[in-house]
């Protein structure tokens, strides 16, 4: 008997800052992470296709959620702001997670290549952020995750440009945080949405409301 055909999965990591300039906003920023996956777990098609990760950075970066089926969440750890804001402790992690959840998933599924959003209201405090970012986005590494970045803040264009090879969006200075979080991770929750009817990787071609979608300086590439 053939061996049966696995379906398709979209590893998806949550990538957010969490250094002392978001702490006025931690609790804004619970709740609204609560709300998509909210919204996620009642969508069928998505929380079949999508399993999710959430990671923040700081000082650190840390697993807040390992790779999960989004049904087989419960609740949430809460999310706490503090410390620098160092992008290069996000690259690592998230390379050394992609390498593990991919294994993992692999069992089961047929695995596309990830695809990260990463959230920073800042610049990097870290010197050698793009050295571990080069790591990431590896053309001889099969499994380099297409990467959505959002800035806002004090977050500048051309790193936000740097980091985002899929696509980058920037939040107008006068942008209100509360409103740069709640439609960044509409967007998110928007983009997992088409990806699962397409079951491949599709960023929505407008800008979120009150952003502006900035140009990438990578090639664009095939993520199924």
């Amino acid at each position: 008997m053939p061996e049966a055909i696995k379906s398709k999965c979209l590893p998806t990591y949550l990538v957010i800052d969490t250094s002392s300039s978001m702490q006025a906003h931690q609790g804004l920023l619970n709740e609204t992470v609560d709300h998509v996956f909210d919204v996620l777990s009642d969508e069928p098609r998505v929380s079949d296709y999508a399993h999710i990760s959430i990671l923040t950075f700081s000082t650190d970066a840390h697993v807040v959620l390992p790779m999960s089926n989004i049904e087989s969440v419960e609740s949430l750890p809460n999310i706490t702001c503090s410390g620098a804001t160092n992008y290069g402790a996000a690259f690592q992690l998230l390379r050394r997670r992609i390498d593990h959840d991919y294994n993992e998933l692999a069992r089961v599924r047929s695995v596309q290549r990830a695809a990260v959003f990463m959230l920073t209201d800042g610049a990097p405090t870290d010197k050698d952020w793009a050295t571990k970012l080069d790591q990431l986005n590896d053309p001889a590494w099969r499994l380099r995750p297409a990467i959505i970045s959002y800035g806002f803040g004090s977050a500048n264009e051309a790193t936000i440009q740097r980091v985002g090879n899929a696509a980058a969006y920037l939040a107008s200075k006068a942008r209100d945080k509360k409103d740069a979080i709640t439609s960044m991770l509409t967007n998110m929750l928007v983009t997992l949405t088409n990806s699962a009817a397409a079951r491949q990787l599709l960023i929505p071609p407008d800008a979120p409301d009150g952003w502006t979608r900035v140009s990438t300086d990578l090639p664009a590439e095939n993520f199924d």
